[in-house]
């Protein structure tokens, strides 16, 4: 059950936009605003101020005869999206990199020790969510409030499609190996070869996000 709080709406949107992103609901699945109040253990009020903010926030759309269903995303949207935050995420790690001190750069060395564990048991759901947190910590570190917001925004329309790509073992392995080159390079303290790295990165992943999208699209 929902915690019960004054914060209900945000609460239901963040829980719902989570649903979304993870597979629970499917694109162009109705939300049935009572069976959503059951589940959650709250009024149907929060739910349906929760899919207004949802329908603004561009993740469900209203569809006459049906309701409240969510949005199906076409290719180039999501890989528009994806070019986007390979901007955006290059010049987070070019700032960041003036911030990052050791104490950083331990906490981003335990978060891929725990992305190899996963890795090694394949457990895709908890390796998704340690990718985000490797990629959040740079925002972070950008100390660029701005550029933390925009990168969060475009992530959660990426991580839509991420999470099924990171279903394939083989994109995890070649993740991480990304993710450790990236690593390396901060270590080196070379803003060169860490923005390289992220880029090299990002490319990989638009490529991989492209192809399934493709092909689940065909």
């Amino acid at each position: 059950m929902i915690e019960k709080s004054i914060s209900y709406k945000y609460k239901v949107y963040e829980k719902i936009k989570e649903d979304i992103i993870i597979g629970v609901y499917s694109q162009g699945e109705v939300l049935n605003e009572r069976k959503l109040a059951e589940t959650m253990g709250v009024s149907r009020t929060p739910i349906r101020e929760a899919l207004q903010l949802l329908n603004s926030d561009g993740w469900v759309v209203n569809e006459p005869y049906k309701g409240t269903v969510v949005r199906t995303f076409d290719v180039d949207y999501v890989m528009n999206a994806q070019k986007v935050r390979r901007v955006l995420e290059i010049s987070a790690i070019e700032e960041a990199m003036n911030n990052i001190d050791d104490e950083d750069i331990k906490e981003l060395t335990a978060v891929l020790r725990k992305q190899e564990e996963c890795l090694n048991n394949y457990n895709p759901t908890e390796f998704m969510k340690l990718d985000r947190e490797f990629h959040e910590k740079i925002y972070y570190l950008s100390k660029n409030d701005i550029l933390f917001d925009l990168l969060q925004n475009f992530n959660d329309i990426i991580r839509f499609y991420g999470i099924k790509v990171l279903l394939v073992p083989e994109r995890n392995k070649t993740t991480l190996i990304e993710h450790l080159n990236i690593l390396d390079a901060i270590k080196e303290r070379n803003v060169y070869l860490a923005k390289e790295a992220m880029d090299h990165h990002l490319l990989m992943t638009g490529k991989a996000i492209h192809k399934y999208t493709i092909g689940t699209n065909e």
